[in-house]
């Protein structure tokens, strides 16, 4: 079988040579099958990408689902074969070509998962990097400078991802709005509320309402709060005003790009 893989490149090669872009396309996608089905994942990436440039220079360089679907595929096996930078712009090209084709859906899949992939291979440079594998060069940048650059890359990203998805996923900031509003609901259990200048032990309502107008910012000022709470009503409404536009911006990108 790995012979009838060669054979297929070869021949995809010579097809390429001469120009014959839609027939070079499908002997690399075969090749790339054959490699898939022998677990040879950096050669199957190599000729999934190969395939996907074969149909994008029939096409002009205009964007076809065969070819996104092409680099889709080469970027599964480069996440296979733990080659996550290489994964990043595959995603990202099949990312380009199902937005110009109108596939919306998919874009929105293969531009999360090339933030996830340089995300994991932003936490592979810091915890192993010796389990990082190439299948092109690497365009790592060495240096304290840079790794520097690196690291706050990954907290963005992560941080991009737990509270939104990478904008891709706006049940993650209504789960994160909800988690702060019950969050900062408990804080105040804790301590005493005011209501009409006096102080009073909130129960579970009277604090979850609270968090609700905190968080929104609405203040309606029937309850305040004084003493150490006022950090966490500080930093929900502060949590309020970002979550909050982000999970519009996300809803938006996600649902209303058709």
């Amino acid at each position: 079988m790995e012979t009838d893989a060669k054979v297929l490149e070869e021949k995809a090669h010579e097809f390429l040579a001469q120009e014959k872009f839609e027939e070079a396309f499908k002997f690399f996608r075969d090749a790339a099958l054959i490699y898939c089905g022998e677990k040879k994942h950096k050669q199957a990436a190599l000729c999934f990408a190969a395939a996907a440039g074969c149909w994008n220079k029939k096409c002009g360089e205009s964007a076809f689902y065969h070819s996104a679907l092409a680099y889709e595929q080469a970027a599964q096996q480069s996440e296979a074969c733990a080659d996550f930078e290489y994964a990043t712009l595959l995603y990202k090209y099949a990312a380009i070509n199902y937005e110009r084709d109108g596939e919306f859906a998919d874009y929105s899949d293969c531009f999360y998962r090339s933030k996830e992939c340089y995300r994991k291979f932003l936490n592979h440079l810091f915890i192993s990097p010796k389990k990082i594998h190439h299948i092109t060069r690497s365009a790592a940048e060495r240096g304290i400078k840079h790794r520097l650059k690196y690291f706050f890359a990954w907290i963005l990203l992560t941080f991009s991802c737990l509270v939104w998805g990478h904008g891709e996923r706006p049940g993650r900031a209504f789960a994160s709005a909800v988690s702060v509003i019950l969050l900062s609901a408990v804080f105040y259990t804790f301590g005493g509320l005011t209501r009409s200048a006096a102080l009073f032990k909130p129960d579970l309502f009277d604090s979850l309402y609270f968090s609700v107008v905190t968080f929104t910012t609405l203040g309606y000022g029937d309850i305040t709060v004084s003493g150490l709470l006022r950090i966490v009503v500080i930093c929900e409404a502060f949590c309020g005003i970002f979550i909050m536009p982000l999970f519009i911006v996300a809803l938006s990108r996600k649902y209303l790009r058709v």
